[in-house]
């Protein structure tokens, strides 16, 4: 689904996924999270006659077509079809947020064969996806990673107590470079999620602490970026790194693997840091370096223990394709191999 329009004429759309740079855990208790939208895309078109692939899709498409109110009547039965083959890596899903950018997708679908341009309905698109996504993950999630596939970028995101969630984009220094690599394992999300839970509920104390210190760091990564002190945002985001490590420990999983540390090692060795990306325990993981040279020093010597992911900054966030997209000129931040 590469094109504007298949056989069936209703518009095709792509969602892009993410990585978090720092906030994993500490923005489910109220804390910042950096992340940024990349160009791993789940596609989708509105196909009537067809049913749901899955649980997010039924839920964006009942959600979407309630959102629409009266122009949903214009649109035949039918619902969305997404593709997310970008989001693997040979047989194996990584952890790019494809779930997220699969509700913002089948929304954006859905919204664009009612005849709603999804440029001008980001917020609606947010609120219906984030919905959609939160019940079908049975209300697990800060939902950072639905607004990154929204908005596109590098975006600040908060979930407070009481309120909607708060998103801004956010600057990086130019001279802040990243590298994305997966460890070549799959982790479960709900599974490391649920267990530190656990930990909070049996050591309140101790874990109030630990995530009082992620979001204390969390908070100085954003300080860092705003006064763009690239090498002060790697320091930050190589301290949430060990951080996260004794919030793992603490609760008695692997947030940080050993592949995750043989890496954080590596970029230390060569002037920067590395942590993961998302709740841990394998899987996407993020580098931070202040030079392009240490950056491109690293890719080289991390493989073949590590892949590294040809990513760019996805900058427009969800978007309604129009034909066969060219490549990003601009990689940004970015390295790969």
């Amino acid at each position: 689904m590469n094109a504007r329009t298949t056989l069936v004429g209703t518009p095709v759309v792509a969602a892009p996924g993410k990585i978090f740079l720092v906030g994993e855990y500490a923005v489910l208790e109220g804390g910042v999270a950096v992340l940024a939208a990349v160009s791993r895309y789940a596609v989708a078109q509105y196909v009537p006659g067809s049913e749901p692939q899955s649980a997010v899709v039924d839920q964006a498409v009942k959600r979407s077509l309630a959102a629409i109110g009266e122009a949903s009547g214009a649109l035949p039965a039918g619902s969305v079809m997404v593709d997310t083959g970008a989001f693997c890596q040979g047989k194996f899903k990584i952890g790019l947020g494809s779930s997220a950018a699969t509700a913002v997708a089948a929304v954006s679908a859905t919204f664009e064969a009612a005849g709603l341009s999804i440029d001008s309905l980001r917020h609606e698109i947010f609120a219906t996806a984030e919905a959609a996504h939160r019940a079908a993950q049975g209300g697990m999630g800060s939902s950072a990673d639905v607004a990154a596939a929204v908005y596109g970028g590098f975006i600040k995101f908060m979930r407070p107590a009481e309120g909607p969630p708060v998103i801004e984009p956010i600057v990086v220094p130019a001279g802040l470079h990243l590298v994305v690599f997966w460890t070549g394992d799959s982790a479960d999300t709900r599974e490391m999620v649920e267990s530190v839970q656990a930990y909070a509920r049996m050591a309140p104390s101790s874990y109030r602490m630990l995530i009082g210190a992620l979001r204390t760091t969390a908070e100085r990564f954003v300080g860092e970026l705003g006064a763009g002190r690239a090498t002060g945002a790697v320091v930050a985001a190589g301290r949430y790194g060990r951080q996260l490590a004794e919030l793992g420990k603490a609760a008695g999983v692997k947030i940080v693997t050993e592949a995750f540390a043989q890496a954080a090692a590596l970029a230390r060795e060569l002037g920067g840091d590395a942590k993961p990306s998302g709740a841990g325990g394998g899987d996407v993981g993020v580098a931070f370096f202040a030079t392009p040279e240490a950056a491109s020093l690293f890719v080289r010597a991390c493989q073949p223990a590590l892949s590294v992911l040809d990513v760019t900054l996805a900058r427009s966030g969800v978007f309604r394709r129009s034909g066969e997209e060219p490549p990003d000129p601009a990689r940004g931040p970015f390295h790969v191999a």
